[in-house]
């Protein structure tokens, strides 16, 4: 089970702050790094520089934050903001709708996601954010809380050890419902063997944000996610998994930074895919093709987007 959440700042052993950014620089300049305690509970930690994590199945590395984490064998005590199991026990005792997230009898919770799918399909996005009913807000406050532990945990195994996910009569494996930049092409497949929008929980970082042009009659900004990229096997061919989250509140957009780490929840949708060549930049005789496959949101409530910190 994960043992501790990411951290974004320690104390060294005189007391002094850093943070991830001042430890990075030190890094990238090859400068001698401090030893580090948890500014909570003083517990050994470490610093892990930004990184790209090896893909697989052809896709290309994807990039990994510095965030400081746990030492080999140190545990957080109990009572510190960063002991994972302690917040999710937290959460799971904070008197959650039972009709929305019931004990088990095997100590564990379930998750029933008919109820969210269901709020969301009776909504659409408007030309302004629908304000959520008491129970609809309760929920998703609820899901983006259990998401966003997630995402800062070291590794996935706190929820998945601890809740089960249903929807309707059937159990649904947490791989086919949170999905992590990594995994956005089993995503789209995903989307594209079911017969209408699924409740997924994607993990992105924002990229950009794209305006409509002047007299766009829909006038939607989109929200755009770092990219998978990957190899297909095929020569001068790479398949690209896109993104976005779409709607007319484009203040609200834009709250969430270019950089920030965001969960994304909601009926999703397959959206099209579009191919597009060039030229090869070294061998004028070969052709490089990109296909491009989109996954689309369109939010009904605020709460369908969390910033992850």
């Amino acid at each position: 089970m994960s043992r501790g959440i990411k951290m974004r700042k320690a104390v060294g052993t005189h007391g002094t702050l850093h943070r991830v950014a001042d430890l990075q620089k030190r890094h990238d300049a090859q400068q001698t790094l401090p030893t580090l305690l948890c500014d909570g509970c003083n517990v050994p930690v470490r610093f892990v520089p930004a990184h790209d994590r090896s893909g697989a199945d052809g896709s290309l590395p994807a990039s990994v934050p510095a965030y400081i984490a746990l030492n080999k064998g140190a545990e957080h005590l109990p009572g510190c903001r960063y002991n994972a199991p302690s917040h999710l026990q937290a959460l799971l005792a904070s008197g959650t709708d039972p009709e929305f997230l019931p004990a088990l009898g095997d100590g564990r919770h379930e998750l029933r996601l008919l109820i969210l799918q269901q709020a969301l399909k009776r909504g659409s996005a408007g030309p302004t954010l629908l304000p959520a009913d008491a129970p609809l807000d309760g929920y998703l406050r609820t899901l983006g809380d259990l998401l966003t532990l997630q995402a800062m945990c070291e590794d996935d195994t706190l929820l998945t050890a601890q809740l089960t996910l249903r929807l309707g009569k059937k159990r649904v494996d947490w791989a086919n419902f949170l999905y992590g930049q990594e995994r956005y092409d089993a995503a789209w497949e995903r989307l594209g063997s079911a017969s209408s929008e699924l409740p997924l929980a994607l993990l992105g970082t924002v990229r950009s944000h794209r305006t409509p042009q002047p007299g766009d009659p829909h006038g939607v900004t989109f929200l755009n996610c770092a990219p998978k990229y990957q190899h297909t096997g095929v020569t001068d061919r790479r398949d690209f998994y896109e993104v976005s989250v779409g709607h007319t509140d484009a203040a609200w957009l834009k709250s969430f930074p270019v950089g920030a780490e965001i969960v994304m929840f909601g009926l999703w949708r397959q959206g099209r895919s579009s191919t597009a060549s060039r030229p090869h930049p070294t061998d004028p005789r070969r052709t490089i093709t990109s296909i491009t496959h989109k996954l689309a949101l369109r939010p009904v409530v605020a709460g369908q987007l969390v910033l992850v910190e």
